[in-house]
């Protein structure tokens, strides 16, 4: 009579459980681009009008609510001219909560614009009217432009 050996029948079924839950071939870990590497990958698909860098020294004009010290990194530009409202801004911060308290800073400004270019450049508003504004992990990304679908996929693919 033939024995039939249950332990290596459990061992094979477990090897397969195992290939079937944990072997999705994607790493799993966080993405965490330069800022800098963020704007440069969306300024190459879109155009800006007349961009000018900002620094952490200087944010505090445009960002008046901005906690910098919270900032670890951070990639602006403006419109030089300021007859335009593109803007590209990706900052890192710190911790997730100084992110949210980024977030809100940003938001102080994208309100600030809308209610400057109303009146002033009516015709630009389209660009505030789909801008983006949003939050991955650490990071604050706020893009307006001619073109923010494009500069939003251009910003996502640095962090996949």
């Amino acid at each position: 009579m033939k024995r039939f050996n249950i332990s290596g029948l459990a061992g094979v079924f477990i090897a397969v459980i195992l290939c079937l839950t944990g072997c999705s071939g994607k790493d799993e870990a966080a993405v965490e681009p330069s800022p800098a590497d963020v704007t440069a990958a969306v300024m190459s698909e879109v155009e800006f009008s007349s961009p000018a860098p900002k620094t952490l020294e200087t944010i505090g004009a445009y960002y008046t609510i901005l906690d910098t010290s919270s900032v670890s990194d951070m990639s602006v530009y403006v419109c030089g001219s300021g007859a335009y409202p593109d803007e590209i801004a990706v900052m890192k911060f710190d911790t997730p909560e100084a992110a949210d308290k980024g977030y809100d800073a940003v938001s102080a400004r994208y309100d600030e614009m809308i209610k400057t270019f109303i009146d002033y450049t009516p015709e630009e508003m389209y660009k505030l009217d789909s801008a983006v504004l949003e939050k991955k992990g650490n990071y604050v990304i706020f893009i307006v432009c001619a073109d923010n679908e494009k500069a939003q996929a251009a910003a996502d693919k640095m962090f996949s």
